[in-house]
């Protein structure tokens, strides 16, 4: 059973959207002097990026590498949604077939595969989404309305931000997006490509600390593709792992 991907062009539409408006930001910046919003912009990125993708998507979605309380996920679930790198079902489903099919002709965004930019702008020969990727995801009322409604939530988030101040729609939306989509892509490329392996394992999985710095704390990959369902990412005292510290918070 299969799941059309027309939301691919919803995500794609946006990550454009957001590049350009970000970049129209950045020239604001250098023309009104108030650099002050780029506080903004990295309170709202380190935010959206660890809660979001790094203990949300990732650890708790994706590997159910440990429990919490259902509104916690679901709030976790919400700010990933509003990263612009794909609904919940959409990035699941990619990432489980990621590591499903590390480093083959399967992989849908390997940098072996791919090349370096095409792993990296996203540029993957993906269209359809294979829903038993998902199967536990699918038969949630929540994630599939998160799916289908992509783009309105993303809108709707967009504005209440303008509401309160008509610049957040850049420096608290579309940059902090930009960052997040890009810092994906790091480990997608990085984290594949430099690094040390502590695991010998099935793929080119490194721990980068390169990665790590960039994504805070999602860098030890090959700790992580050695032992996905590991909900603690760092092994050695110097792989510093910010998301496990949060995890460690609201895990039951």
């Amino acid at each position: 059973m299969n799941m059309t991907l027309s939301h691919n062009t919803e995500v794609r539409a946006l990550q454009i959207i957001t590049h350009i408006v970000s970049l129209l930001g950045i020239g604001w910046l250098f023309y009104s002097g108030e650099w002050s919003y780029l506080w903004v912009t990295l309170a709202f990125y380190w935010t959206t990026g660890v809660l979001g993708i790094n203990v949300g998507y990732h650890r708790l979605i994706s590997h159910r590498s440990f429990k919490t309380n259902k509104w916690i996920e679901r709030f976790l679930a919400f700010v990933g949604t509003i990263t612009n790198v794909g609904s919940p079902l959409a990035w699941v489903a990619l990432h489980r077939s990621h590591h499903k099919h590390a480093e083959t002709e399967k992989d849908p965004h390997s940098p072996y595969i791919l090349g370096n930019l095409r792993a990296w702008f996203g540029y993957w020969n993906i269209v359809r989404l294979e829903v038993k990727h998902v199967k536990d995801l699918w038969r949630d009322p929540f994630y599939k309305f998160t799916h289908r409604h992509y783009l309105a939530i993303n809108i709707f988030y967009c504005i209440a931000l303008m509401l309160i101040d008509p610049a957040w729609g850049v420096f608290a939306y579309a940059l902090p997006s930009v960052l997040v989509l890009h810092s994906t892509s790091s480990i997608i490329v990085i984290a594949h490509r430099h690094g040390y392996k502590t695991h010998k394992i099935n793929d080119e999985s490194r721990n980068s600390w390169i990665a790590s710095l960039i994504t805070l704390g999602e860098g030890w990959h090959n700790n992580h593709h050695a032992h996905p369902g590991r909900w603690k990412q760092g092994e050695k005292w110097w792989e510093l792992d910010p998301p496990a510290w949060i995890i460690r918070l609201i895990k039951q």
